[in-house]
C-alpha cells in the first residue's frame, strides 16, 4: 500500500530576462519501495523496486513565494533560522 504523504520534492524556477524569479513550481511526489514479480524461464523472480509517483504541483508567483517563506518563519520561529543556516552550510 502506498503512503498518503509526500516524501520527495522537486522545484522549478521561471525567471524574467533580468534573472528575477517570476514563478516557482513545487512538485510533491511519493517515493516508495514496491514488490514486483517477473516470470523467467527458471520460474518467478521477486524484487523490490523503488518507485516515484507524482502527487501534485503548486505554482507560486514571486509574491506567493514570499508569503510561503513568511508563513514558515512565523510557524517555525527560531527553528526556521536554524534550518536556513543548516541548508546554507550544505552548499
Amino acid at each position: 500500500m502506498k503512503p498518503f504523504f509526500s516524501n520527495a520534492f522537486g522545484i522549478a524556477r521561471n525567471a524574467n530576462q533580468q534573472g528575477r524569479t517570476v514563478e516557482l513550481q513545487l512538485d510533491f511526489m511519493l517515493q516508495f519501495m514496491d514488490g514486483e514479480t517477473q516470470m523467467t524461464k527458471n520460474g518467478p523472480v521477486s524484487a523490490s523496486v523503488r518507485k516515484r509517483e507524482p502527487l501534485t504541483s503548486v505554482l507560486l508567483t514571486r509574491d506567493g513565494v514570499v508569503a510561503l517563506i513568511s508563513l514558515l518563519r512565523k510557524t517555525l520561529g527560531e527553528e526556521f533560522d536554524e534550518i536556513v543556516d543548516w541548508c546554507e552550510g550544505q552548499e
